[in-house]
């Protein structure tokens, strides 16, 4: 029963169009988002900034309402709002294509600005000043580690490619710290951030900004900064991942009342439908926890997992749907093993 509950739940939601079916999210989930993002947005201003942004950004609508939401609860939670609603270039939530090995929806990445790592940084009050810049051929640049630290930047008239990038942080005690980046390190970075390659990258379109916001986030291991701001800065380029607030364990006792989002486009009565209550079984448990196993080790798609799951089974594996609960059980236990033999 509770594989067709579900069933019957993802083909209510896919009968809605977007906007519909973060209405649809917001009502039913907003006591749990709220104690995510405290008091910070209400469910109306985070819907209008929803239907903004996929106006600007129309490729979001063909990702997950939940990806997206989530996007913007850490954001929320940041106190960092998108460029793509306010245009301060502080993060940026963009459709990478990048596929939840669950469901197979494309998801959306939220990305933090060099302007946002700045903002972050500076909030613990420990830093008098910070920021980055870029050097380009035809500078005067140059700097010194060690004891006699000391790093001379002259940016000259009719700069030409780029060659470097650093940031400096004046703390409030006297003292400083300073990082560079040369050409190639910057290029190295940017190959393996996960929107590098795609069709709609900040590495296409602000090479520069990028470069620099990576050498502050390369900084932040040496900074006075909150532990808030270390996380933020770790999971970047990523979708940040709340699962458990729109899939609460069953047997959570959350006092949840029904939310009224008010908006300017209201559902016809007539297109709401009831909402299928999914349970959770025994196989499921596993697989879910299997799957978030499998993340926590990196393996971002379903074929991955399978690759491995069939070397475990020594059996073809073609989907995790597939597994019963005994294979499950096994895999499992691999995969508790493989962990404890890495620590």
């Amino acid at each position: 029963m509770g594989q067709l509950a579900a069933q019957a739940q993802n083909r209510q939601l896919q009968t809605m169009n977007p906007q519909q079916n973060m209405r649809h999210l917001l009502e039913k989930s907003w006591p749990r988002i709220m104690a995510v993002i405290g008091n910070n947005l209400s469910p109306q201003r985070l819907y209008q900034m929803y239907v903004s942004t996929i106006n600007r950004e129309p490729q979001l609508a063909s990702c997950s309402v939940e990806s997206v939401l989530s996007c913007f609860m850490k954001c929320a939670a940041l106190g960092l709002e998108p460029s793509n609603v306010d245009g301060l270039g502080r993060a940026y939530i963009l459709p990478y294509g990048n596929k939840n090995m669950r469901t197979g929806q494309k998801e959306a990445t939220l990305i933090i600005g060099y302007k946002g790592m700045i903002d972050l940084a500076r909030r613990s009050g420990q830093i008098r000043d910070i920021s980055a810049r870029a050097v380009h051929e035809g500078d005067d640049f140059s700097y010194n580690y060690g004891l006699n630290e000391d790093l001379r930047h002259v940016p000259c008239a009719k700069p030409g490619r780029l060659t470097h990038v650093y940031m400096i942080a004046n703390f409030k005690d006297g003292g400083h710290y300073f990082q560079v980046m040369n050409a190639d390190e910057i290029e190295a970075a940017a190959k393996r951030s996960p929107s590098y390659g795609k069709s709609v990258s900040p590495w296409k379109s602000d090479y520069e900004a990028m470069a620099k916001k990576t050498v502050i986030r390369r900084a932040f291991p040496f900074l006075p900064v909150s532990v808030e701001a270390r996380d933020a800065a770790s999971s970047d380029e990523r979708t940040p991942d709340y699962s458990d607030v729109f899939n609460p364990l069953p047997d959570a006792t959350v006092d949840e009342a029904p939310v009224e989002v008010g908006v300017d486009e209201e559902v016809e009565e007539s297109e709401r439908q009831p909402e299928a209550q999914p349970e959770t079984s025994p196989v499921e448990t596993k697989r879910a926890e299997m799957i978030r196993r499998f993340q926590a080790l990196g393996v971002a798609s379903d074929g991955e997992a399978c690759e491995t799951i069939s070397k475990i089974l020594e059996r073809t594996v073609v989907k995790t749907s597939d597994l019963s609960e005994a294979e499950l059980d096994k895999v499992l236990g691999q995969l508790k093993a493989s962990v404890k033999e890495g620590e």
